[in-house]
């Protein structure tokens, strides 16, 4: 069997293997939990979303190095190899299920895209030589367009967004034919279980005039921007309240203002929009003319509210949907505003608007568009007004881990926490060391070899090229102390280009990365900074 064959059948069940999984949670947290709470009397919907958040906060007590990203964790994988490790998908996935199923405000896209890239990457480190160059990076991406596709039913969507995600005015060069060959089969999976309808049905076709898709594409396409980055804002104040307010003065307001969106959206459209994922009723209340302009914009604000309650109290979930939801409210309330006939223009056109510029993933957003609601003829008009959201967006987006644009290797090492670039096999000296014990142990490194000096304080860096001269010097009594460079040393967090100038100032190869007690922790060299393969120096100390 060739390689051809072989990675693509990989990919393939790759596909296969998340939307199983992905159909199980949806049918578990959509299907059967979430649709008994939507059922359920007023009074249990009320309390449900603080009930299940009560759940998340206990699955974070056992597991409290989980976190709570989703999504975000695929960006932040992406870009620096950490963030979807499987030791932390299944309390985040049974916190997911407690903030959805219970009725948080947030999407199944998180936990979808979670489930995808882990299984990619997981995929990725154990077949290393059946898969080419960067297996892990490739599949990771496979697998959040897996994810998404299972989850949306859409396919294409799946395949753009994995590849738009990681950044804010690109896209990613790896992984198109692993994730097309993924997502399809991710998507075949989740319809076999669980029927292939889309997202977002009921917009029928209607004759729309020209005159009209331009007035909707720039009115909204204009509003959505400023929409967006408020959106963008909000979330990011959100998922940080964790740093300024304790988990009991979140989860009280929380409470309050879930249980008061409830109440909000019963006395005014008599339909719990509030509770979960919200898109397909927001669909029908786009189309219903029954819905006057106040109630429209009354539900976007406290739609907007719970969602961020959710996050802040710290629910489990993709912002994705909700930014559907927010999107098809703000098309039909400028629907009514300039009395355009409800052909469904303006509500997908919105939708497609604010989701692809608070996410920054426009051609994703015009996709899914195209794919979930079945309307094809909107996808132009969707187009422009997306453009222009995104044009005013600036450098704001809902996700956290974005990067602006790809970058060359070293300059994305320049970026990085020190700690990421530094080695960190090096050990530590004391100031004490005698010198023949040091050329026993790293002897035959090369002679721009450095290793950190502290007692335990970091007090220098000794470099290899200066032992003959110390020896010369001092004879075999010599020490390190007596050899080391007094240079100053680099927080862990600093970004490596800080260490890059303190090369250049002190004309040295290497500088020292310490840590918040002053410890010496690893170096940072010019052949690692610059992201060459070194020699790791087992750890015999």
């Amino acid at each position: 069997m060739t390689n051809g064959a072989i990675r693509f059948i990989v990919y393939a069940a790759l596909g296969i293997a998340i939307g199983g999984v992905v159909a199980v949670l949806d049918w578990i947290t959509v299907e059967v939990a979430l649709h008994a709470v939507l059922e359920a009397p007023l009074w249990f919907q009320i309390v449900s979303p603080a009930l299940g958040l009560l759940v998340v906060a206990l699955i974070m007590r056992l597991a409290p190095n989980a976190g709570t990203q989703t999504s975000d964790a695929y960006v932040e994988s992406f870009h620096s190899g950490h963030g979807a490790e499987k030791s932390r998908l299944i309390p985040k996935l049974l916190a997911s299920v407690a903030t959805i199923g219970s009725g948080g405000a947030v999407g199944m896209e998180g936990p979808a895209v979670l489930t995808g890239a882990t299984f990619g990457q997981m995929l990725g480190d154990r077949l290393p030589k059946v898969l080419g160059q960067r297996p892990r990076l490739v599949l990771l991406v496979a697998g959040a367009a897996a994810g998404i596709a299972a989850v949306f039913k859409a396919p294409a969507t799946g395949v753009l967004f994995a590849m738009e995600a990681p950044y804010r005015r690109d896209m990613s060069r790896h992984g198109l034919i692993p994730a097309l060959i993924a997502a399809a089969a991710s998507y075949l999976t989740f319809v076999f279980f669980l029927g292939a309808e889309p997202l977002l049905i009921g917009f029928k076709a209607t004759q729309v005039t020209l005159e009209d898709e331009i007035v909707a594409s720039l009115t909204i396409g204009v509003l959505a921007g400023f929409v967006a980055r408020f959106l963008a804002k909000g979330v990011h104040w959100a998922k940080h309240l964790d740093e300024r307010f304790s988990l009991p003065v979140r989860f009280s307001v929380g409470a309050v203002v879930l249980g008061a969106g409830v109440v909000i959206a019963d006395v005014l459209v008599g339909k719990p929009l509030t509770l979960g994922i919200g898109a397909e009723i927001a669909a029908d209340l786009v189309r219903d003319n029954e819905v006057t302009l106040f109630a429209v914009v009354a539900l976007f604000i406290v739609r907007a509210l719970v969602t961020g309650a959710t996050l802040g109290v710290g629910g489990v979930g993709g912002v994705f949907i909700p930014l559907v939801v927010q999107g098809l409210l703000l098309g039909r309330a400028v629907e009514i505003v300039v009395g355009a006939p409800a052909t469904g223009l303006y509500p997908v056109i919105g939708l497609a608007a604010v989701l692809g510029a608070a996410y920054r993933t426009p051609l994703a957003a015009i996709m899914f568009v195209a794919e979930t609601t079945g309307r094809a003829e909107f996808v132009i008009p969707a187009l422009i007004a997306t453009a222009i959201a995104q044009s005013l967006m600036g450098e704001d987006s809902v996700s956290m881990g974005q990067r602006s644009a790809r970058q060359g290797q070293l300059e994305r090492r320049l970026v990085e926490p020190s700690s990421v670039v530094m080695l960190d096999h090096l050990g530590t000296l004391s100031p004490d060391d005698n010198l023949l014990d040091v050329i026993d142990r790293y002897g035959d490194r090369g002679e721009s070899f450095a290793v950190p000096v502290g007692g335990p304080e970091y007090e220098g860096l000794l470099v290899l090229h200066d032992l003959a001269t110390a020896l010369l010097e001092h004879g075999p009594e010599a020490t390190v102390r007596q050899t080391m460079r007094e240079l100053p040393a680099v927080h862990a967090t600093a970004p490596a280009i800080d260490a890059a100038r303190l090369m250049n100032e002190h004309d040295t190869a290497a500088i020292a990365v310490v840590d918040d007690n002053n410890h010496p922790i690893g170096v940072i060299s010019t052949t690692s900074l610059a992201g060459l393969k070194t020699v790791e120096l087992e750890d015999d100390a």
